[in-house]
């Protein structure tokens, strides 16, 4: 299954996820209207003043119409609005809210320390060569081995892993743990995470009104004379606590539905990807003889166990026969054997001084000989669509080695810059200076007028390097900025939009380049600073989105050097249609109209979006060649619609 089909799962998987639901939210009603009948009856046969406010209930039957209205009304009510309440906090903060309520601490993307280093190093790695912007990457100060992604989209994605990982785990195994949360977000996996946490918070609610009626001092039915909690209402709580821990059991038991086997995915994409089964089989061994486990300490770990690489609740299941029909992770050895089949199951105790010690010398020995390797340029010349259309979404060692080489090859000045929330902001600019010295001095000067004043003089010192740099390296430079521009403050954000958008408009006209460059910027800033509202699938054929299919592989093939862009689009377009569509007119092949067309796209299914992409590809790989202009191109194109492209 490729890329595209793993997105039309996870969308079957979102539909049959408020099934489950809903089919949740039915017994927990049935359940509270027991309790509730069963509160009402302690409290008629008190024989006190409550008897006569109850008489019109009709205490004396099980069923009543009435009641089960009510009842029923006000759990579902009370359910629904914790749910609403939870997912729309989760879209505020995103994958960040998940890793702020595990107390973990946004790494500086500058951070100096070998082994953070090592982490952000990776993390870039895996972004790059998938085609995802660079998360920010989260450190929980936990002594168990653990990581997790979080997050509904890839531009509020986070990374968060234990300090247990961090410091106990070689680059190879720390690779594979990175890999396969790689595949959570490429897979939509972090999505439905995150609205499964938002909508089981709901049903948690009616242990909680449980605890409340247990712990009040006073029942609006007494007199004020007496004091004390009334039997029913006591009754009632404890009804409804035990109705709440039913709510828990069945939230668990989709949870489980919905991820088991996703680990077992996971695993084997994090395979694929690094080509390194020893790197994740490692790591989960490690867990396995480490004392500290997978565990993650933490009183709001419960609702996010779904979330984590490694079972964070409890100590890990190791022997093959010892699944939990609850547990949310399959057992380490069944993991272990599915990677290496020939394992024999045994683990070794791991000796927590002696493996940091390791681990610390292999950083450091790691980064001296990255700093002292001879980079050369890479051919991105590209033959096959086909074989590059598959690598969407399963990226190969092929492109995490050439991420690794590409990011090698970005000056060391620059690298350091772009891990710097004021540097990163000034590369940003210098990206947008015009060759022309006239309209850069026309540039300067508005920036001298708006632009933060620590920020300019950063610009002034970066900007002859920044203009130097290779074309095919501006793209990694720009996804590896993105963590550190997201720690800017609310005012830095506007204004730095505000000064993107005046050194585009400075000479009264946009380039490919510029485009892509703003699209990017906020598309992948603006969940942390904004509200960003989750758009549904709208268009399920391709003929539904014609127009904006012809804008966009007519701008294509416009910025191309086609011997006949028209003969082309006729090809491309009868392919992709079953019919051939007209030469878009003028008025068509602007970029304002391609931001339009991509708004409208982003809510075209999956099989949409393969489609449109595989005539993209066409489109730009008819002459044999890739030009760096058509990669910025068909890299705007590709994140618009959500859907990453590969290092090239």
């Amino acid at each position: 299954m490729d890329f595209f089909g793993h997105q039309e799962q996870a969308q079957r998987r979102t539909y049959a996820l408020f099934v489950w639901f809903a089919c949740a939210v039915v017994v927990v009603v049935f359940a509270v209207y027991a309790a509730v009948t069963a509160g009402l009856f302690v409290g008629f046969s008190h024989g006190d003043s409550f008897q006569s406010q109850a008489e019109w209930l009709q205490v004396d039957a099980f069923w009543n119409q009435a009641r089960f209205f009510w009842v029923s009304s006000i759990t579902v009510a009370l359910i629904l609005a914790g749910s609403a309440y939870k997912i729309h906090q989760l879209r505020q903060g995103g994958g960040a809210a998940v890793a702020d309520m595990l107390g973990g601490k946004r790494l500086p993307s500058n951070v100096g320390d070998v082994l953070a280093r090592r982490l952000l190093n990776v993390v870039e790695e895996m972004a790059i060569a998938s085609g995802l912007p660079v998360p920010p990457v989260y450190i929980l100060n936990q002594s168990g081995i653990n990581a997790f992604a979080a997050g509904f989209s890839a531009s509020d994605t986070v990374i968060g892993v234990t300090r247990g990982a961090v410091e106990m785990l070689n680059r190879d195994e720390l690779q594979g743990v990175i890999a396969h949360e790689f595949s959570h977000i490429l897979h939509g996996d972090t999505r439905i995470n995150m609205r499964i946490m938002g909508l089981l918070h709901g049903i948690t609610l009616i242990s909680d009104t449980g605890m409340l009626l247990l712990t009040s001092r006073r029942s609006t039915y007494y007199s004020s004379r007496k004091s004390g909690t009334h039997p029913a209402v006591f009754v009632l709580g404890i009804l409804l606590f035990l109705v709440g821990l039913i709510g828990m059991v069945l939230a668990d038991l989709i949870k489980r539905a919905v991820s088991r086997q996703r680990e077992f995915l996971a695993d084997a994409s994090a395979v694929q990807f690094t080509r390194n089964p020893e790197g994740i089989a490692n790591a989960l061994k490690v867990i396995g003889g480490y004392k500290a486990g997978s565990q993650v300490r933490h009183t709001d770990a419960s609702p996010i166990g779904h979330f984590f690489f490694g079972n964070a609740l409890k100590r890990a299941a190791v022997g093959e026969n010892s699944t939990r029909w609850w547990a949310s992770h399959p057992p380490l050895l069944q993991r272990i054997k599915r990677i290496e089949p020939r394992f024999r199951g045994q683990l070794k105790i791991v000796q927590e001084a002696d493996k940091q010690q390791r681990v610390l010398a292999e950083a450091k020995m790691g980064f001296a000989q990255t700093m002292g390797e001879d980079v050369s340029p890479i051919d991105a010349t590209v033959n096959d669509y086909h074989q590059w259309l598959a690598a969407i979404g399963e990226p190969e060692k092929a492109r995490l080695v050439r991420a690794s080489k590409k990011l090698q090859r970005i000056p060391s000045h620059l690298r350091d810059f772009a891990h710097d929330s004021y540097t990163a902001r000034a590369v940003c600019y210098a990206l947008l200076l015009d060759a022309d010295d006239g309209q850069r001095h026309i540039q300067m000067s508005l920036l001298e007028k708006s632009a933060d004043k620590n920020v300019l003089r950063e610009l002034l010192d970066i900007q002859r390097e920044v203009m130097d740099l290779l074309a095919d390296l501006r793209l990694p430079l720009i996804d590896m900025m993105l963590p550190a521009l997201k720690s800017m403050s609310h005012a830095q954000y506007q204004l730095f939009v505000k000064n993107i958008r005046m050194l585009i408009q400075a000479n009264h006209r946009i380039s490919l380049f510029e485009y892509m460059l703003q699209r990017l910027l906020l598309r992948h800033l603006k969940p942390s600073f904004t509200d960003i509202k989750m758009q549904p699938v709208s268009y399920r054929k391709v003929q539904n989105v014609a127009a904006e299919c012809g804008c966009v592989l007519g701008i294509l093939i416009s910025y191309g050097t086609h011997a006949e862009p028209e003969v082309l689009f006729k090809t491309v377009s009868t392919e992709l249609l079953g019919e051939p569509m007209p030469w878009p007119p003028a008025r068509v092949l602007h970029l304002a109209r391609l931001n339009e067309s991509l708004k409208k796209l982003e809510c075209a299914s999956p099989s949409v979006k393969k489609a449109l992409l595989t005539a993209c590809m066409q489109v730009i790989l008819a002459d044999g060649l890739l030009h760096v202009k058509e990669s910025e191109a068909l890299r705007a194109i590709a994140d618009g619609m959500d859907c990453p492209i590969p290092v090239i």
